[in-house]
């Protein structure tokens, strides 16, 4: 290394170079420095840390998860100009969090490179208002220098440092903020880095850290990450780089056993850096592995996937990480994909059988020292697991002979022999969306527990969580078994009766088994973007996707929770769009004869909606429904929902406030055929009388419905205030007539049933199944029922012509 006087040439060179650009940053930075940094959001993640408790340095959050996330540009792009800035909003980032199971944004803030005069703090406003929205969302953040294309150089020493000296102290208190020092600084791998380049990487580390001591800097950044990093790492912890609060970054464009070389390399001594991929591509994911081969060497990465402004993107990464069976626990609790955020472990000293969901039996520890684990036979002689809870994330696992579960390596099958916890012993708990549980190693190879179907013999040998031969349980009852499981749900649970369920939203699975589809590849290229069910954006109300091109012979399968109480009639309402007739589906519940043909009515244009619906009778429980395509004519398909018949207003339940809403709607003229209730013509004054008459089973009067007419229903009509008001009233205000109106029709109506005071009301005395209930006399105060009654009389004088009006009510019933 050339030096004067002791100093770097590097260095003398940048500091000579700084100033040629002070002039065209001046201004960007006052005006930068009026707007400043937003005050610190309470939500902010803790500073990330280096840990190296379990031997190799790893880089850590605050929860003492990994680093993941994905890729944002602000730097114009490769090449420069590519791509405008985007900021993404609170929503996108919190779903980022929730819904991606993500906790990193890797953004490239400005770029460094002979295309770009853009000074430093050009996106300094943008910045401020990312760092308070990741800050709010749970995100790290991390900050680094594009290349503009340029990449394997510094085009400009002088504006780097500029850049941190500015950037640097501007975010040095806000502790989810992590600096990467440079996009990509010299050619290829660290074998082709000379030692003028380990000295830029000096220069830019004093540099960060005298504007900010205390954030965690990103050194290296390497093109690929083959060759041997030992030689970068030691030099620069000579030059003064601490390694407890800094870390290599690479790039994964090299082969994977390359990379695994190095990171391997590096995790030989406890005092070299801990790692972070800020880099890789999305065809990596499911070509190569790359998401699986960091997480079992527990080192973070950042997928280079845009976190683009329609989030099509994001919905390619999560058909990526579906396909290649990748998981992780999310950091935030409300989080349900790739896994659940809360693992739910069981409390240290549970106890039961450990069920292999893809052998179909329980694990068992073979006698002797051996210890050999494998899945017995279900109901065999299978061990008694206890559980101890090591943290929030890990277990123990002993079995009945007081011997605790270990995996040494891939290659050989686990034991149960250990006499106490190591790493060796110390299992991630992972509990899917579906509740199933997969298991990673700690110390075992990093890899996933899974059963070789063949011996029954137990390895740390998986990375696809998709493969029930990964899924165990902690069965407390052997004797009742593991619990069924039904299908496979895209959101890991079933969908629920009275929620809308979109179309796209279908089951794992794969052609054939979720779905059929003709064409070889998705026609839309839009969300699931490696299954083939062809799926597009839709222009109906709400956004989102359809599914679209289905034709004949063409089907779809949704996993949907029918819920014990429920009644058997549904009603199944569908968004459906076809510009011609002939269109035709049909809906069936597996292993049963339920079903229901839906005519698909010509709409006028393929994002032309409209809603049909139909009756079905479904059975309890979980079930596999499937969607069929009949007709001729190709349509689409948006969402659908499963209702109880009756249920108005989709709480789940039937009530009055049912009865009350389809009042207003059949007054309103609702043509929504999901009120069709009794399956004739439309939404009318018939499906008034079904729903009351037939599902609810209520007679006129009833307000409260407890199957009485009696003072209290006079009383609840009382209070109400629309009695002979001449206001729209509906049933619980005392309209039994459905004309919209409390009045002495009602009243009639009220006597002509036959139920005031008769106590439990007779089953004869309503068109309904079912066998007849006792009649209990129930006493009431004489004098509220004279009144009562008296007014009716006074009411009726108005009306001589009693016995039309009398002839008119009663025709309802």
């Amino acid at each position: 290394m050339l030096t004067i006087n002791a100093v770097p040439l590097a260095t003398i060179a940048w500091r000579g170079l700084r100033a040629v650009n002070r002039c065209l940053q001046l201004r960007c930075w006052i005006m930068a420095a009026v707007i400043g940094p937003a005050a610190v959001a309470a939500a902010e993640r803790g500073r990330p840390v280096i840990d190296g408790s379990a031997g190799p340095r790893r880089l850590l959050t605050d929860q003492g998860t990994l680093l993941r996330g994905v890729s944002l540009s602000w730097d114009g792009g490769d090449p420069y100009g590519s791509l405008s800035p985007h900021l993404p909003t609170q929503g996108q980032l919190d779903a980022l969090a929730t819904t991606h199971g993500l906790n990193a944004v890797h953004l490239y803030l400005e770029a460094n490179s002979s295309f770009n005069n853009e000074p430093v703090g050009t996106n300094a406003a943008l910045a401020d208002i990312l760092v308070e929205r990741t800050a709010a969302a749970g995100l790290y953040l991390i900050l680094t220098i594009g290349n503009n294309s340029e990449n394997g150089q510094i085009h400009d020493l002088g504006f780097a440092t500029d850049f941190w000296e500015f950037y640097g102290s501007r975010y040095r208190d806000r502790t989810h903020v992590l600096y990467e020092a440079h996009n990509e600084p010299a050619p290829f791998t660290p074998n082709q880095w000379t030692r003028a380049d380990w000295d830029k990487q000096v220069v830019l580390y004093d540099t960060i850290r005298d504007a900010a001591p205390d954030t965690m800097v990103l050194l290296g950044s390497f093109m690929g990450f083959a060759g041997d990093p030992r030689f970068g790492a030691e030099y620069l912890a000579a030059a003064g780089v601490d390694w407890t609060n800094a870390a290599f970054a690479h790039h994964g464009y090299e082969s994977k056993a390359g990379i695994e070389n190095a990171l391997s390399l590096l995790a030989a001594r406890p005092d070299y850096p801990a790692q972070l991929a800020t880099e890789f591509g999305p065809g990596e994911t499911n070509g190569q592995g790359y998401n699986a081969m960091y997480e079992s060497h527990f080192n973070g990465w950042m997928q280079f996937q845009w976190l683009g402004g329609d989030d099509e993107d994001l919905h390619d990464f999560r058909s990526r990480i579906d396909a290649a069976g990748m998981v992780w626990t999310p950091d935030s609790a409300d989080a349900i994909w790739p896994a659940r955020g809360e693992p739910q472990i069981p409390a240290t000293g549970s106890v039961g059988g450990l069920y292999s969901r893809g052998a179909g039996a329980y694990l068992a520890a073979a006698a002797g020292a051996g210890g050999e684990v494998s899945a017995e036979a279900a109901g065999g002689a299978a061990d008694d697991w206890s559980i101890t809870r090591i943290d929030d994330r890990h277990v123990a696992l002993r079995s009945a002979r007081g011997r605790y579960l270990s995996a040494s390596n891939q290659q050989e099958a686990l034991r149960a022999t250990a006499t106490s916890i190591g790493a060796a012993e110390t299992f991630e708990w992972i509990r899917l969306p579906n509740g199933e549980v997969v298991l990673r190693t700690v110390g075992g190879g990093g890899h996933l527990l899974a059963v070789d179907p063949a011996t029954g013999r137990i390895f740390a040998d998986a990375d696809n969580a998709r493969q029930p031969r990964t899924w165990f349980s902690l069965v407390g009852d052997r004797g009742a078994g593991p619990r069924e499981l039904v299908g496979d749900p895209f959101h890991g649970m079933p969908h629920r009766v009275g929620e809308r369920i979109e179309a796209e939203d279908f089951d794992y699975g794969g052609q054939g088994v979720a779905y059929f589809d003709t064409d070889e590849a998705n026609r839309g290229g839009r969300y699931r973007t490696l299954d083939r069910v062809d799926i597009e954006a839709t222009s109906d109300a709400g956004g989102g996707h359809n599914l679209g091109w289905l034709s004949g012979g063409e089907w779809v399968t949704y996993t949907v929770e029918i819920p014990e109480a429920a009644e058997q009639l549904f009603m199944v309402t569908a968004r459906v769009a076809a510009p011609n007739s002939g269109a035709a589906a049909r809906l069936l519940v597996a292993d049963t004869a339920d079903r229901a043909d839906l005519a698909i009515p010509a709409t006028g244009g393929w994002q032309t909606w409209e809603s049909i619906s139909e009756q079905m009778r479904l059975p309890a429980g979980t079930h596999t429904l499937w969607w069929l395509v009949t007709g001729q004519a190709e349509f689409n398909f948006n969402h659908f929902m499963i209702s109880r018949l009756g249920d108005v207003d989709l709480d789940g339940e039937l009530g009055i406030d049912d009865l009350d809403a389809l009042m207003v709607a059949v007054a309103g003229g609702s043509q929504d055929q999901r009120l069709n209730l009794d399956g004739l013509g439309g939404t009318d004054r018939d499906d008034l009388a079904f729903l009351a008459t037939r599902l609810l089973e209520v007679l006129p009067g009833d307000v409260n419905l407890d199957r009485r007419v009696d003072v209290f229903d006079l009383v609840a009509i009382d209070a109400a205030g629309k009695y002979g008001s001449g206001t729209l009233a509906v049933w619980s205000e005392g309209d039994f007539t459905y004309d919209g109106l409390a009045n002495v029709f009602d009243l009639v109506a009220i006597d002509g049933a036959g139920g005031y005071g008769a106590g439990d009301y007779l089953a004869a005395a309503l068109p309904i199944s079912g066998a007849g209930r006792s009649v209990a006399t129930v006493p009431e105060p004489a004098g509220l029922v004279i009144a009562w009654l008296a007014a009716a009389a006074v009411s009726l004088k108005a009306y001589p012509r009693r016995q039309l009006i009398l002839g008119r009510v009663f025709k309802i019933f």
